[in-house]
């Protein structure tokens, strides 16, 4: 019999609780397959969301002294946003598995936990759908000026500007954008960009794609083209990143990309603030070598007051919110029971789950 701790977050889903409890049921057959099941509220504490690294992990929240007392037994964890840092592996020698319901287990320190021989399980496209459907909602905002007319209206600024210049003079201030027979460049290919590139196929876009890993044969049979990266950002009406971050692709928006871009094109990211600098991108917009961006995620990541772009009108934002759907939290847990009760069923797990693949030997 094995020890599962799920260590839920009701501060980021109200009944985290019994979601986990469902998923772990149906994979392991209604009893949780005879293991001691606990269930123990990750509350937050001394570890706050954070894009910069502490102790080998990010995006963590939760209390380690709380974590470390009752992980001490588990032979498997899991949590989405418990900092799991070598310190609290340490208090846990039965450790054998920790199963994250996010696309990048970043709250883990993967170094520790090859180290220990952890397996760490991560939930492959459990966001994409939602990312992908507010990619389109994005590209749809700023080529139809959604939510520009829609403050226009809430705060009253139409009213006065027709009633000064006329209605034809205001909606001539717009820049409008039809997405038929328009090109889209995504930059990355994986679950979320697959599924923008099924979805921009419905409005009749072109769509290019810049992937080094994907073969063009295999883009071909999906409707797309393989490209370069600065073919891409020359030729693009409309250009979204959904690459992971890496040393690579770590500003690979910059300036000098972003002049390479259409004046009339528009910079999409709902993928890894980290990924765009937005020093450059803030230029790039006031001096109009690029007509717009539409932004979820951000350099400092969630969005400060302060931030520099919120000054422009030529900016949709959404506060990182471009993944959250109740089908998502769901997907998730799932994902992650099945594989942990594949796990204690001695019947393996599938590879693309495991984030620290060298761990299977």
């Amino acid at each position: 019999m094995a020890n599962v701790l799920v260590l839920y977050e009701r501060w980021m889903k109200p009944d985290a609780e019994e979601m986990w409890s469902t998923a772990l049921s149906e994979a392991m057959d209604g009893d949780f397959g005879g293991h001691s099941v606990s269930f123990v509220e990750n509350l937050e504490g001394d570890f706050k969301w954070g894009t910069e690294l502490r102790e080998g992990v990010r995006e963590a929240n939760g209390n380690s002294a709380k974590i470390r007392r009752h992980i001490r037994d588990a032979d498997v964890v899991a949590t989405g946003y418990a900092p799991l840092t070598q310190g609290i592996m340490d208090a846990a020698p039965s450790l054998r598995m920790i199963g994250v319901p996010r696309g990048g287990p970043v709250n883990v320190d993967q170094g520790a936990a090859m180290t220990r021989g952890i397996m760490v399980l991560r939930a492959v496209g459990r966001n994409a759908e939602s990312v992908a459907d507010q990619t389109l909602g994005m590209m749809l905002s700023e080529s139809r000026n959604i939510s520009r007319q829609h403050h226009a209206l809430r705060t009253g600024h139409y009213f006065k500007a027709v009633e000064e210049a006329g209605r034809q003079s205001y909606m001539s201030g717009f820049r409008w954008m039809e997405l038929d027979g328009k090109t889209l460049g995504l930059i990355g290919y994986g679950q979320v960009g697959q599924r923008v590139a099924r979805r921009a196929e419905a409005f009749g876009i072109r769509v290019k794609v810049y992937n080094p890993y994907v073969e063009a044969e295999t883009l071909r049979r999906d409707g797309c083209v393989k490209t370069g990266l600065d073919e891409l950002l020359s030729s693009s009406d409309f250009v979204s990143i959904h690459a992971k971050l890496t040393p690579e692709t770590k500003h690979m928006i910059d300036g000098e990309a972003l002049k390479k871009m259409k004046p009339t094109a528009i910079l999409i990211n709902t993928a890894r603030g980290e990924i765009v600098n937005e020093e450059a991108l803030y230029t790039a917009l006031v001096k109009g070598w690029i007509a717009g961006t539409a932004l979820d995620v951000f350099e400092d990541d969630p969005i400060k007051s302060d931030n520099k772009l919120l000054t422009l009108d030529n900016v949709t934002f959404t506060p990182h919110s471009a993944g959250r759907s109740p089908e998502m939290e769901m997907r998730g847990c799932r994902q992650i029971a099945r594989q942990a009760a594949s796990y204690l069923h001695g019947e393996g797990v599938d590879p693309i789950h495991v984030a620290n693949k060298a761990v299977l030997g």
